[in-house]
């Protein structure tokens, strides 16, 4: 009696077993799909809320914290990249590209330290990585640590990367020359900033070097502004080289 006991019992645990493994592939396969929903739309809300319920049903699906970290960094929801990138690293933590998402995440909030312990990991794991050491340049810059910021944006600048990475290098070290009073090398820096990205020409006279971030706050002026520059196409004559 007492096998036949044992034996109905394992049966029915293994019956159990079988109906939990198929369940178990349909809760991979719906994040999956609400992972796949959101990359094919186009709108950053509804992108949120799938990658949202795609980590509901399944909280390691690692490329769903990415994508909504990056949209998230887009809605400039710097906590929720920061937590998102977190959780993506614990998950993935050989990915520099991670690295260099999570350190820009602290550089917006103000965390200068902690954006530049994330651009060095990005930078053990990708040596040559312009982006990251554009952005750990201008978090050392920001951290006061000026002649730091001039060698890794002068280290950036070697590698000539994509132009809007080299603007944003050139005026990271003409601001750090800035701040040491060194006029002439900080003139021929923005200049070179100005040169690669027009746009500068505007953002410069009206924000004494603000970034895009702060001129997006000028409102109207800036909207004339790029309307000109997008627009109408105005051509702007680079500024003469400082020798």
């Amino acid at each position: 009696m007492k096998k036949i006991t044992i034996c109905l019992l394992t049966l029915l645990m293994t019956a159990l077993w079988s109906k939990q493994v198929p369940q178990a592939h349909a809760f991979e396969g719906n994040a999956a799909h609400y992972f796949n929903l959101g990359m094919k739309t186009s709108f950053a809300y509804k992108k949120i809320h799938y990658f949202t319920k795609a980590l509901e049903l399944n909280p390691r699906f690692a490329p769903a914290y990415e994508e909504r970290g990056l949209n998230y960094y887009f809605q400039e929801k710097w906590d929720k990249v920061i937590q998102d990138f977190t959780h993506y690293i614990h998950l993935v933590p050989n990915k520099a590209n991670a690295y260099q998402m999570l350190g820009m995440g602290y550089l917006k909030i103000g965390n200068y330290q902690k954006a530049i312990v994330n651009f060095d990991k990005a930078l053990e794991l990708k040596p040559e990585m312009a982006a990251a050491l554009s952005y750990r340049a201008e978090a050392l810059r920001l951290n006061g640590q000026l002649d730091e910021a001039i060698q890794d944006a002068t280290k950036a600048i070697a590698l000539q990367s994509d132009q809007r990475i080299l603007s944003d290098v050139y005026r990271t070290r003409g601001k750090a020359y800035q701040a040491l009073g060194r006029k002439a090398l900080a003139s021929a820096d923005l200049n070179k900033a100005t040169q690669l990205d027009p746009r500068y020409v505007f953002y410069r006279y009206v924000s004494s070097y603000a970034s895009l971030e702060d001129m997006r706050k000028a409102g109207l002026i800036g909207m004339i502004g790029m309307a000109f520059i997008y627009i109408f196409g105005m051509k702007l004559k680079p500024p003469e080289k400082d020798e």
